[in-house]
């Protein structure tokens, strides 16, 4: 069970590489972006409540994980909104990098509020992967090192870090709070999605209506994010026999970030020297040590 999960995890892995090679196209658009975001949450909105029906839960319960989760996602959209601001400005592989090491917060949420064990391994993870961002935000790791321009990417790519942070922290805590029973914890997926809706007012808004240029590469992120989803969940199932189910969060974020790095780097043809390279691998290290 264990192999299988590892296996399952990398799979996922390359599946959110694939994620960020889509939104990465999408970021590159001049045009429609926000009608990509905008349809590719529904294609998710219509998979999360398609796929398994959320049970009848008591209103209370239903409530207290709605004022969690549709918040969270709010704050994932605003995330990636960030996270096209950055690639815009710079290396997609480094902002992609920065953007997926806000694991980090989930995982400090963990230990300091939530009491869990902070074992030697999780605490030189963490201390590895913070100082991971050093070398990635390093001038000479964008395309674009100029004093000014480098600031302002690094502006986007570090508020994509804390609000993907912030959302991935929020979803941790409705499995914490006491009373919330398997039906509420139901909802969190399909809750979560309805963030994506805030875009249908930008869309009308700036009129952009050009579906045809933007809706094949937004169904496949769509249709990316939800195997990913369910790959994650199966990973986890498998550990969870083995009594490692924190390993899949950190091998497929791991696998995710070094594959994207390599994607940016072989076929995008980025330039990120030694620092963005150092970065990237001690990013991955700090992950593979929040596992152990």
């Amino acid at each position: 069970m264990f192999w299988q999960g590892i296996l399952v995890a990398l799979v996922t892995g390359a599946i959110w590489c694939g994620v960020g090679v889509a939104y990465s196209r999408a970021a590159e658009k001049k045009e429609g972006f926000h009608l990509f975001l905008l349809l590719s949450a529904l294609c998710f909105l219509l998979t999360s409540w398609g796929a398994e029906r959320p049970g009848a839960a008591p209103l209370r319960e239903l409530l207290t994980v709605a004022a969690l989760m549709i918040p969270a996602g709010l704050l994932s959209q605003f995330g990636f909104l960030a996270l096209c601001g950055a690639m815009r400005r710079g290396s997609h592989g480094v902002s992609w990098g920065i953007a997926q090491s806000a694991m980090l917060c989930p995982f400090a949420a963990g230990i300091l509020l939530f009491g869990e064990a902070a074992t030697p391994w999780r605490l030189a993870g963490m201390a590895i992967l913070l100082g991971s961002l050093v070398p990635l935000g390093w001038p000479s790791c964008t395309k674009r090192a100029a004093g000014r321009a480098h600031r302002i990417f690094l502006l986007f790519a570090f508020l994509a870090f804390l609000l993907l942070g912030a959302q991935q922290t929020l979803t941790l805590v409705p499995n914490r709070l006491p009373g919330l029973g398997p039906a509420a914890l139901s909802w969190r997926i399909p809750l979560l999605s309805l963030g994506g809706l805030i875009w249908i007012v930008v869309v009308i808004r700036r009129r952009e209506f050009g579906f045809r240029s933007v809706l094949p590469l937004a169904l496949l992120y769509g249709v990316l994010v939800a195997a990913g989803q369910w790959t994650m969940f199966r990973a986890i199932d498998l550990l969870s026999h083995a009594g490692a189910a924190g390993v899949a969060y950190p091998v497929a974020i791991g696998g995710c970030i070094a594959l994207f790095f390599l994607y940016a780097k072989w076929i995008r043809g980025e330039k990120t020297g030694v620092t963005g390279t150092a970065g990237i691998l001690l990013a991955v290290l700090g992950i593979l040590l929040l596992a152990c």
